[in-house]
């Protein structure tokens, strides 16, 4: 028991002591594009259930805080549209320059002007539920904010993450 009672501490102190760490980045429209998108028009005017990729290859990451840059990442999403108004949630990886990966899941609520040609603004959050590498224990959360255009492929949105890795 006495040994039992050690390890639960040793495992929570390590917990407790992980370095946390905030980074914010922000994807520029040239180094993403939706690679496959689908809609469905329902029986509702103007509602619209639609499925996409989106692939991203930076140019000039910044450096974490581990000192790794991203070099590449992907999403997957599914959004419930009424003119291009509503819930949008899916998937996301990505890959640093030492190999690892960070993945996690992300929802969100998008708006859009009355003008359906112009850029929609979407805010949402992601929950970081894994990763192989450097990121093999990391647990986190972040936000984002951003605009885009599935009809132009227009997409760019500032992002922050908070997580910690333990050992």
């Amino acid at each position: 028991m006495k040994y039992i009672i050690i390890l639960l501490l040793s495992n929570l102190s390590i917990s407790l002591f992980a370095k946390p760490c905030e980074f914010t980045w922000k994807n520029k429209p040239e180094d993403s594009k939706y690679t496959e998108q689908y809609s469905i028009k329902t029986n509702i005017e103007g509602h619209t259930i639609r499925i996409f990729k989106l692939e991203s290859n930076f140019k000039d990451f910044k450096k974490n805080c581990e000192g790794l840059s991203a070099i590449s990442a992907e999403l997957w999403g599914y959004s419930d549209y009424t003119y291009k108004n509503g819930v949008v949630t899916g998937y996301w990886t990505r890959v640093y320059d030492d190999g690892s990966t960070m993945y996690g899941t992300w929802s969100g609520s998008a708006q859009s002007p009355v003008d359906q040609n112009k850029n929609s603004m979407i805010i949402s959050s992601s929950k970081i539920t894994g990763g192989t590498g450097v990121y093999f224990n990391v647990k986190g959360y972040g936000m984002s904010k951003g605009e885009f255009n599935p009809g132009t492929g227009y997409t760019s949105n500032t992002n922050t993450i908070f997580y910690k890795i333990t050992k």
